[in-house]
C-alpha cells in the first residue's frame, strides 16, 4: 500500500470553500480511484493563535468541533487527518526571510516526524510554504522521499500584488531564490494555467512542469433552475436580472474596476438589474467597492447586496443569478491563473462579464464564447442588446466548457497517473500528498 501525505500550511480546513471545494473533494477522489492502494494523510500545520483585526484566538479550542468533526467525515472517507499546531500565526502569510527561518524551525520537526513514522515517499505540497519545508524535511528523511510542489499562485508576484515589498527590495529577490532552489529540487511542480507553467519554465528551464487548473465538482456545481427561484425568491429578487461575484474582496480584485463594470451593466439592462456579492469579506474589505457603488447611485440592499453564505451553500446562490462578474487588476499573478470562481461560475451555466483592461480573460471569453466585455465605448442600449441576444448561447457554452475543461473527474485521474508515476519506481511502498 503507497502511503500518501497531503500538506496544508497555514490555512484553514474548516468554514473555508477552497480547501472544500479544491483539496477535500480531490483527496476523497484519489482514495476512490485508487482504494486500498493508497493510505492517505492529510497533515495540516494550523496556527495555534491567529491574530486578526478582531483580536487573537485560539484554532484549537474555537474550532475545536468544526476540527474534531471533519476529521470523523474524513476517517468515513478512508483518509486520516492530522492537525499540528504550530506557533506561527497566518496574520504572517505574506511572510519574509526571518518569518520563513521561524516558519521552518518550528515545522520542519513536525513533516519529518511524520515521514518518517508514516514511511512516506511522497509529499505533495500545497503553496510555498508547504513546500519549502518539505523539501527541507525530505533531505532529513533516512529514505527517499519526492515532492510535488503545487504552486497555486506565484507568491513573490504575489507579494507586489498586496504591496508588502518591490520588485527591488531583498524580500522580493530573496523569494525568487527561494522559489528557484524550490522548482529545481521539486519532482513535479503543478501549475494552475498554462501562462503560468509558460513562465516557470522560461525562468527555470528543465523543470518538470504539469498544468492542471483549479477545477470544479460538477456533481456539485451544476445548473439548477428549480433552486434558482428559491433563492431568488428567498431574496426578492424574482423579476430581477441578477450579476454576481463571489468571492474574496480587495487584492487582485480591484474595487474600482468592479464598480465600473456594474455601473455599465445597470446602465445596460436597466432597472430590473440587481448586483448580488457572495463573500466572507468583513466591512472593511467591503468599504471601498460599497463607496463606488454608493456613488454611482446604486442603493444597498435595493440594487445590490452582500451575502455571506457556507462553502455548501455558494452553488445553489450562483443559480439565483443570470450572469457573473469576473475583473482583475493590472499585476503579472493576474495574467497568469483563472481563479477557482471561474470554474464555478462555468458550472453553473453564468456567462462572464468582465472589464476592458483584462485582456488574458477577454481572449479566454472569445476563444469559447463563454461571456463579454463591458465596455463604456459601446453604447449602453447596444451593450444590453448584444448581453441579451447572446445569453442562452454563451450559457450553454459555459456548461460545455466546464465539463470540457474543468471538470474535477478529469484532474483526479491526471493527479493519479502523477502519483503513480512519481512511486512506481522508489525503493519502498509508500507515497506522500500534501
Amino acid at each position: 500500500m503507497k502511503s500518501v501525505i497531503y500538506l496544508i500550511a497555514l490555512e484553514k480546513v474548516f468554514n473555508n470553500a477552497i480547501f472544500e471545494n479544491q483539496v477535500r473533494k480531490l483527496l476523497v477522489g484519489l482514495k476512490r480511484v485508487r482504494g486500498d492502494g493508497l493510505k492517505l494523510t492529510l497533515l495540516v500545520l494550523l496556527p495555534w493563535i491567529e491574530i486578526t483585526r478582531r483580536g487573537p484566538y485560539s484554532n484549537f479550542r474555537l474550532h475545536r468541533d468544526e476540527l474534531e468533526r471533519l476529521k470523523r467525515e474524513l476517517a468515513d472517507d478512508g483518509i486520516e487527518l492530522v492537525v499540528s499546531r504550530t506557533l506561527f500565526p497566518s496574520a504572517f502569510f505574506q511572510m519574509k526571510i526571518v518569518g520563513l527561518c521561524c516558519f521552518s524551525l518550528l515545522t520542519l520537526p513536525v513533516v519529518w516526524y511524520h515521514l518518517l513514522s508514516r514511511r512516506a515517499g511522497l509529499i505533495h505540497c500545497r503553496y510555498y510554504y508547504a513546500s519549502f519545508v518539505a523539501l527541507l524535511a525530505s533531505r532529513l528523511s533516512l529514505h527517499r522521499v519526492k515532492v510535488i510542489f503545487d504552486v497555486r499562485t506565484l507568491l513573490p508576484e504575489q507579494g507586489l500584488v498586496n504591496l508588502i515589498w518591490r520588485r527591488e527590495n531583498a524580500s522580493f529577490k530573496f523569494w525568487k531564490r527561494v522559489e528557484k532552489w524550490m522548482v529545481a529540487c521539486a519532482d513535479r511542480v503543478i501549475c494552475v494555467s498554462s501562462p503560468m507553467t509558460e513562465l516557470i519554465v522560461n525562468e527555470h528551464p528543465g523543470a518538470a512542469v504539469e498544468t492542471i487548473p483549479n477545477f470544479v465538482d460538477l456533481e456539485h456545481f451544476r445548473q439548477d433552475g428549480a433552486h434558482g427561484k428559491i433563492r431568488r425568491r428567498e431574496l426578492r429578487i424574482e423579476n430581477r436580472t441578477v450579476l454576481l461575484y463571489s468571492g474574496t474582496l480587495g487584492g487582485r480584485y480591484p474595487a474600482g474596476r468592479m464598480a465600473e463594470c456594474v455601473k455599465l451593466f445597470c446602465q445596460a439592462i436597466g432597472p430590473e438589474s440587481f448586483f448580488l456579492v457572495l463573500t466572507s469579506s468583513d466591512e472593511k474589505r467591503l468599504e471601498p467597492l460599497a463607496m463606488q457603488l454608493e456613488a454611482n447611485g446604486l442603493c444597498r440592499d435595493k440594487d445590490w447586496k452582500t451575502l455571506d453564505v457556507g462553502a455548501g451553500d455558494v452553488a445553489g446562490y450562483l443559480n439565483a443569478a443570470d450572469w457573473s462578474l469576473l475583473v482583475l487588476d493590472d499585476f503579472l499573478t493576474s495574467e497568469t491563473f483563472l481563479p477557482i470562481k471561474f470554474a464555478e461560475y462555468l458550472a453553473a451555466g453564468l456567462p462572464v462579464l468582465t472589464h476592458p483592461q483584462n485582456s488574458g480573460i477577454i481572449d479566454i471569453l472569445g476563444k469559447y464564447r463563454i461571456g463579454a466585455v463591458l465596455d463604456g465605448a459601446v453604447a449602453t442600449a447596444v451593450l444590453g442588446e448584444n448581453l441579451r441576444r447572446d445569453k442562452d448561447l454563451m450559457r450553454e457554452n459555459c456548461i460545455a466548457t466546464a465539463h470540457a475543461e474543468f471538470s474535477l473527474k478529469q484532474f483526479i485521474e491526471r493527479y493519479s497517473k502523477i502519483y503513480a508515476e512519481l512511486t512506481e519506481d522508489g525503493d519502498n511502498d509508500s507515497v506522500g500528498l500534501a
